[in-house]
């Protein structure tokens, strides 16, 4: 898929002369790949393509849902698959915050260890 699903991508959103959300979805699956291929020789380009993937997977998942979202409030037909992407956009980008809340508290709680340790 890869790299010729990206192409395939590119020219449908060329042809069609509006770019979708879900023509971002092989350029995830590349992104992904070449950050796993990556993680034990680069593990910093890694990340960066960890990042770039999780940006674009949000973004293109949060276009979807909204889109359909409005359109199930609205009354009018939609897709519910994006629904459903929406959903798990919001999911995703909650276990990531939490994720990030507890290594933050990790953090606060070792310092103030390390604090006390060097205060005594």
């Amino acid at each position: 898929m890869g790299s010729i699903g990206v192409l395939i991508n590119i020219v449908d959103a060329i042809g069609s002369g509006r770019l979708e959300p879900h023509d971002a979805f092989a350029a995830l699956v590349a992104l992904g790949a070449g950050a796993e291929l990556l993680k034990e020789r680069r593990p910093r380009a890694a990340k960066a393509l960890y990042a770039v993937t999780s940006v674009l997977l949000v973004v293109a998942g949060s276009v979807a849902g909204a889109r359909a979202w409005a359109s199930f409030f609205r009354g009018t037909t939609y897709d519910w698959l994006d629904l459903g992407l929406g959903v798990l956009v919001v999911l995703y980008v909650a276990v990531g915050a939490g994720r990030l809340f507890a290594r933050m508290s990790r953090r606060a709680s070792r310092s103030r260890v390390n604090a006390g340790t060097l205060s005594e």
